[in-house]
């Protein structure tokens, strides 16, 4: 009977070392909850294959765009030994981009793996793993509550179709390689093991998490807050987390090693300037803008909100009002929703961490009412509340999975016949050549020394491209993207290379390579 249930704390954690991860054999509707939660595993194992071939595809097809080639260019210079290297797409050291210290190890394998799909892989089992933690903290919330068979097996399966459907996580796998998945899945792991009481290995996920860059701060500090409002005696801990994570964004703001967040031009309108100066400087008149002038973030941030209510649609909504739910997708939404001209609220990938945390607090609300409301109204609401998430879900999904699966970095899946003339230009490029191509298939390039993107701000003469080898691969794309140089450009500079002794080595399905062996003494190639 449903008022037979204990009332229990969904919120407490359990004693320091508790297991979490095996359902107890006793019992046949343990057994049910047990295969259930198996189940659930099972088919987000699935995913993960599904998600890997997926990659495939896209590598394959040369479907990676300017982003792949700064991680791709950057793990296959440190694997090969060169640990500082230069991103010669952004002009500045990797390092100083987002302070990603994980590249490093993920680095090691490149002497097994050759093959920059790997960091694709990666991405993949991150995702993936990220899911199931947040399955298995569902699964353990529910053992805890005690709330009984129907309602174990129902949050489970509800769980497992949130998650399987989301078009975040379809969508970031599909959008080159980043490290915000990285940091999702660490962030995620520590969390389960903040509401679980492990505190050491909590801190291993920390760091893991930090070494994600910039945006692994970010999450702690997130963390932080939801450990700060769920728990139950000794806010320590989240404290702590809310102070590491602080220390670390500022930490990487002082070194000047954030430049690709856009900090000193995205954000300055905040503190009513154009841009921003680098370091400590520009980090205190940012923060002192917002608390100064909240009118300015405010302003920013309510035009888009229904792009951030599609966010929480996708884990059922409700689970961004909860004390686990809301911390690290309010530092992800809120960061990038402020950022001014609202690019990165339209990246699937820079808001994926939504993901797992709206929905185990949409899974935390119904088990709360479950737990705490013992009478047919309580089983009511939170029958009602669930077929409302999943709603949600489910709306979210019919939105927005098509365009996960068709719409990604590089405005869609490459033709097969052009992948295929991009992929004859890639045999026939020396290895030692420097490669200059088009922003939207620029990705499978990026394993070489120098590498450069046609892009619309180097028409003209103000950005010149630098010539550092003695082989010059210059690749155009077909024009079906707006980061792509006009056509009129692209004959323009086709005609003079060749004028200059430059071959054309393929000119087929819209693609055209020249390759160029630049005269001694050429230090810059200047588009016409």
């Amino acid at each position: 009977m449903w008022n037979d249930r204990p009332v229990v704390d969904v919120e407490a954690p359990p004693a320091e070392g508790a297991t979490d991860l095996a359902l107890p054999a006793a019992g046949g509707s343990d057994r049910v909850a047990r295969w259930t939660l198996r189940g659930g595993l099972t088919l987000l194992g699935v995913q993960a294959v599904f998600l890997a071939g997926l990659s495939v595809v896209v590598f394959r097809r040369f479907t990676l765009a300017i982003d792949f080639g700064i991680f791709s260019q950057a793990w296959t210079r440190i694997g090969t030994g060169h640990l500082n290297p230069e991103s010669t797409v952004n002009r500045f050291p990797y390092i100083k981009s987002h302070f990603e210290l994980l590249m490093w190890p993920l680095a090691l394998l490149h002497p097994i793996v050759h093959s920059s799909i790997v960091l694709l892989f990666v991405q993949d089992a991150a995702l993936v793993v990220a899911e199931m933690v947040v399955l298995v903290w569902v699964a353990a919330l529910l053992r805890r509550a005690a709330v009984g068979t129907a309602w174990t097996v129902a949050v489970t399966i509800g769980v497992v179709l949130l998650l399987l459907v989301n078009p975040l996580v379809y969508g970031t796998a599909t959008e080159d390689f980043h490290f915000e998945p990285i940091a999702t899945c660490f962030i995620v792991l520590a969390a389960y093991d903040l509401w679980s009481g492990r505190t050491t290995r909590l801190w291993v996920w920390v760091v893991l998490c930090l070494a994600c860059g910039d945006i692994g701060g970010l999450y702690v500090l997130g963390l932080g807050l939801s450990g700060v409002v769920a728990a139950q005696g000794d806010r320590s801990k989240a404290l702590v987390l809310l102070g590491v994570g602080i220390a670390w964004v500022g930490l990487i703001s002082v070194l000047g090693a954030n430049a690709g967040s856009g900090i000193s031009t995205g954000y300055a309108y905040l503190a009513n300037q154009h841009t921003l100066p680098g370091g400590s400087r520009g980090l205190m008149m940012l923060v002192g803008g917002v608390v100064g002038h909240p009118d300015r973030a405010w302003d920013a941030v309510f035009p888009r909100w229904g792009t951030l209510f599609r966010y929480l649609e996708s884990g059922g909504v409700v689970g961004m009002f909860t004390p686990w739910g809301f911390g690290v997708p309010l530092v992800a939404l809120g960061t990038a929703s402020l950022q001014q001209d609202g690019i990165f609220l339209s990246l699937p990938f820079q808001n994926v961490v939504v993901v797992p945390f709206v929905t185990f607090g949409s899974a935390w609300f119904v088990v709360w009412i479950v737990a705490h409301w013992r009478s047919w109204i309580g089983t009511t609401v939170a029958a009602l509340v669930g077929v409302g998430a999943l709603t949600a879900g489910g709306v979210a999904a019919a939105q927005e999975l098509p365009t996960a699966f068709t719409i990604n970095a590089t405005a869609g899946i490459v033709p097969a016949d052009r992948a295929a003339a991009l992929a004859k230009v890639l045999a026939r490029t020396p290895g030692d050549a420097e490669v200059i191509a088009s922003v939207p298939t620029i990705g499978r390039f990026g394993q070489r020394q120098s590498l450069y993107p046609l892009i619309d701000e180097a028409v003209g003469t103000t950005v010149p491209i630098p010539i550092r080898g003695s082989a010059v691969m210059v690749v155009m794309d077909s024009p079906d993207a707006p980061q792509l140089l006009p056509p009129s450009i692209e004959q323009a500079l086709v005609s003079e290379l060749v004028r200059k002794g430059a071959r054309v080595v393929v000119s087929e399905s819209g693609v055209t390579a020249v390759l160029w062996n630049p005269p001694s003494g050429t230090t810059a190639l200047r588009l016409p």
